[in-house]
């Protein structure tokens, strides 16, 4: 089933050693639904918006645009 609760990204954390940088935007791909972020130093926190649910059962695609 789809996430009920925030999804962790630790490789985009600010203390991450990957260095990310910070990151400016994040947006769920073919919707124009707004998604809930707040990037820390443990990762990067995403909430899907409770109403989305994608047309096949694959996968949901983010982008992430660093500042």
């Amino acid at each position: 089933g789809w996430p009920t609760e925030a999804i962790d990204v630790q490789s985009l954390g600010t203390s991450a050693t990957t260095r990310p940088g910070k990151v400016a935007r994040v947006e769920l791909l073919g919707t124009g639904d707004t998604v809930n972020w707040k990037q820390n130093a443990d990762g990067l926190r995403v909430e899907l918006p409770k109403q989305y649910r994608p047309a096949v059962d694959y996968a949901a695609a983010l982008k992430v645009t660093l500042a």
